[in-house]
């Protein structure tokens, strides 16, 4: 069995901070509209829709080696619940690649906080030592300061066909890696306001909306510094990426103005999921994503606004770190997601924005091909997800970069937000 630690935190995904399993297997287990936290969940089943299984770790297809003696098995490090994943604890886009490939993966749910995991990676990287993970998935800053350090392979593009055939226009050549020479997109979002109409009594359009006394106590605000204070900066007319310490300062004494009077329910990581939810809160902070997920499985009277003042554009990226031991087989899966199916596959699931030119026309044609053979509910769910995959112009236009910090300015802002988050 796994040790009581790994359970442990099995049990704390499947039940805490966006605790879900994966969206079709609970679909069909609990009923459309069921919160997880109200459903019958055996030990069991909370490791399999974790990918933990007795005597094993979390695994990449049926069979596969457990971590401690992935002798040949790439090593991946991503964010929880953010990958495709069937009823038996499997994902089927990772399996069907090791099918494909010969190549097994770990894949583990390592990344909690982009600064935290940078933070576990750094010394070895400092010190010339493998990080123990050959393909990584943080967001934007973490590949800029990790390419700036000289901390990441660079990427052979001879090896990344369906990258070149197939990567949206929209995911290349961004600001922290503008030649791809070190990182390709995985998926990508937009952070607005979510809000429920019943509850707020009337649409929300801005970010000033979310500070609104009317809602104290029942509106969300984000741990993540970037976020926080991008919306905030946006909201005083400022780019994110033109800001100065004064500017911050200011968004500082904005949301402070708002911690006065208990604006906000809580400063909410993954977790502002289940209370938006479930009702908890009224207003939040969010990730677009996740809206589309909550829209479909758990409250559909929740929408999703890019603010009029703008909102925050991001993305997590596949990259390689310096001295990883199975380079080739790292660029063999990085080519396998720019492939329409398996890209597909994963966007039925995860409902980001996807990198791929293609997946939005072919969950379509699965939704035809599901409807064809009598499976409505799988056909309805994909027509309603195939527009929300892929960011129209408009979306593109009225959202901002973060800025890119240097290390003094970094530090300048984590001071500031402090004062906000404590």
């Amino acid at each position: 069995m796994p040790d009581d630690g790994r359970i442990e935190r099995a049990i704390a995904r499947a039940l805490g901070p966006r605790g879900r399993m994966s969206r079709r297997s609970f679909l069909r287990q609990s009923g459309r509209g069921a919160l997880i936290a109200g459903s019958a969940l055996t030990l069991q089943s909370i490791l399999a829709a974790c990918g933990i299984r007795p005597g094993g770790s979390t695994a990449a297809s049926p069979g596969g080696p457990a971590a401690s003696d992935a002798t040949g098995a790439l090593e991946w490090a991503n964010w929880p619940l953010y990958i495709d994943i069937d009823d038996d604890g499997n994902y089927p886009s990772l399996v069907a690649f090791t099918e494909q490939t010969g190549v097994e993966v770990n894949y583990t749910e390592a990344i909690g906080d982009n600064a935290d995991f940078f933070g576990t990676i750094r010394q070895d990287l400092q010190a010339g030592n493998p990080t123990g993970w050959d393909v990584i998935t943080p967001g934007g800053w973490v590949i800029e300061r990790m390419a700036r350090l000289g901390f990441l392979e660079e990427l052979d593009h001879s090896q990344l066909p369906n990258w070149t055939a197939n990567a949206a226009d929209y995911a290349k050549g961004l600001w922290f890696d503008p030649e791809n020479k070190y990182s390709l997109w995985w998926q990508g979002g937009i952070t607005g306001i979510a809000y429920d109409p019943e509850l707020t009594g009337r649409e929300i359009t801005t970010f000033d909306d979310l500070l609104d006394p009317a809602f104290a106590e029942v509106a969300g605000a984000f741990s993540d510094m970037r976020d926080m204070f991008g919306l905030t900066l946006l909201s005083l007319g400022v780019e994110p990426e033109n800001a100065t310490v004064d500017d911050v300062t200011r968004a500082r004494d904005k949301l402070l103005e708002a911690n006065a009077r208990n604006q906000f329910r809580g400063y909410y990581g993954n977790e502002y999921y289940d209370a938006l939810a479930a009702g908890d809160l009224a207003i939040s902070v969010a990730w677009s994503g996740d809206i589309t997920q909550m829209q479909l499985n758990d409250n559909e009277n929740v929408r999703f606004v890019v603010p009029a003042d703008g909102g925050m554009r991001w993305n997590d990226n596949f990259a390689i770190p310096k001295g990883a031991a199975r380079i080739g087989g790292a660029h063999e899966l990085l080519n396998y997601y720019y492939g329409v199916d398996g890209a597909t596959t994963l966007s039925e699931y995860i409902g980001y924005f996807t990198p791929v030119d293609g997946v939005q026309e072919e969950i379509l044609a699965r939704a035809q091909a599901y409807r064809d053979e009598g499976s409505t509910d799988d056909a309805d769910y994909n027509e309603i997800l195939a527009p929300t995959v892929v960011p129209t112009e408009e979306q593109l236009a009225n959202t901002f970069n973060d800025k890119q910090l240097t290390e003094e300015e970094e530090a300048e802002w984590n001071d500031l937000w402090l004062e906000v988050s404590s």
